[in-house]
C-alpha cells in the first residue's frame, strides 16, 4: 500500500515531486545509456538555446519559469562543460547573452533523436491509463493561476471555523 493513496490530494505536491524525481532519474539513465554527460535539469535550457540561439539569463528564467539563480547555476555548470558561453549583446554592450558553443550545438544535435524518442515514450506514459496526464497538469496549473492553493486553503479553513 502506498501511503500517498491514503493521503490523496493532501499529498499531491509530494506525489508530483516523487513522479518528477522518477522521470528525472530515468532521463539521467537514458543520457548515460547514450554516453552523454548531461543532467536532466539542463535539458530545458539547452532546448531553449537551441531554439532561440541567444538570450539573457532573465529571458531564459522567464521562458522556463525558473528563478534567475537557478538559471545562473545551470549556466555555470554548462560553461564548465564548454556547452554554453556568454557573448556581448550587439544592441547593448552591458548585456550578456547565453549561447550554445560549437560543442553545445553538436551535443544538442546528438540529443535531438533521443529527445524525440523520450517525447514518444512520455506521451505513451501520459496516456496509458486512459487519461492525459500532461493535459491534466496544464489544467491544474491554470487553476492555480486563477486562484492559488494558499488562497483556496485559507478560504476552506475559514469556512470550517
Amino acid at each position: 500500500m502506498d501511503f500517498f493513496d491514503e493521503l490523496t490530494e493532501l499529498a499531491l505536491g509530494s506525489r508530483l515531486k516523487r513522479l518528477s524525481e522518477k522521470f528525472s532519474s530515468e532521463a539521467s539513465e537514458i543520457y548515460q545509456h547514450f554516453g552523454l554527460d548531461i543532467q536532466p535539469k539542463w535539458f530545458t535550457l539547452l532546448a531553449l538555446l537551441h531554439k532561440q540561439k541567444q538570450l539573457s539569463v532573465v529571458e531564459a528564467a522567464d521562458s522556463l519559469g525558473l528563478s534567475q539563480p537557478a538559471v545562473t547555476q545551470f549556466c555555470q555548470q554548462l560553461t564548465q562543460r564548454k556547452l554554453i558561453d556568454f557573448v556581448v549583446c550587439p544592441k547593448d554592450a552591458r548585456r550578456r547573452l547565453i549561447t550554445l558553443t560549437k560543442t553545445g550545438q553538436q551535443s544538442v544535435v546528438t540529443m535531438l533523436p533521443i529527445w524525440q524518442a523520450v517525447q514518444q515514450a512520455a506521451e505513451e506514459v501520459s496516456r496509458e491509463e486512459q487519461s492525459d496526464l500532461y493535459a491534466a497538469i496544464i489544467k491544474c496549473e491554470n487553476a492555480l493561476k486563477r486562484k492559488s492553493l494558499k488562497q483556496r486553503t485559507l478560504e476552506a479553513f475559514h469556512e470550517q471555523a
